[in-house]
């Protein structure tokens, strides 16, 4: 059985369906299959980091622009501030005035996914 999620890439002018993959190859019998305390475990357990933020940042970019929305209907003037990456979001209310840089405001969101499969034999 495969579980496809199907987003919109926001990041292109012409709108596209990506299609993140959480599927089998992250089942509970795939990560016994590799072993506790694995070198493949660990890096399973890293690929479904990677599924998942690709996955959270879709929805998070779409969240944060919505905010981002309103605070500049707000009178702030928010612009991103570099092209957003994966688990890497920011925007900044910002001008050169009289010569000098001023930054008003800034939004930044940072994701962090943590992952690993049973690397923890030890309870402390």
């Amino acid at each position: 059985m495969r579980l496809r999620f199907a987003i919109r890439n926001r990041k292109s002018k012409r709108e596209r369906i990506k299609l993140i993959m959480i599927d089998e190859r992250f089942s509970a019998e795939a990560f016994i299959s590799f072993g506790i305390d694995t070198d493949e475990a660990q890096n399973l357990a890293e690929l479904l980091a990677e599924e998942v933020a690709n996955e959270l940042h879709e929805v998070v970019t779409a969240k944060v622009i919505e905010i981002v929305k309103k605070l500049n209907s707000m009178g702030h003037s928010l612009k991103s501030e570099y092209e957003s990456k994966v688990g890497d979001i920011s925007f900044r209310d910002d001008s050169f005035e009289d010569g000098k840089y001023q930054c008003k405001l800034r939004l930044g969101v940072d994701t962090v996914i943590s992952t690993g499969y049973s690397h923890l034999i030890d309870s402390e």
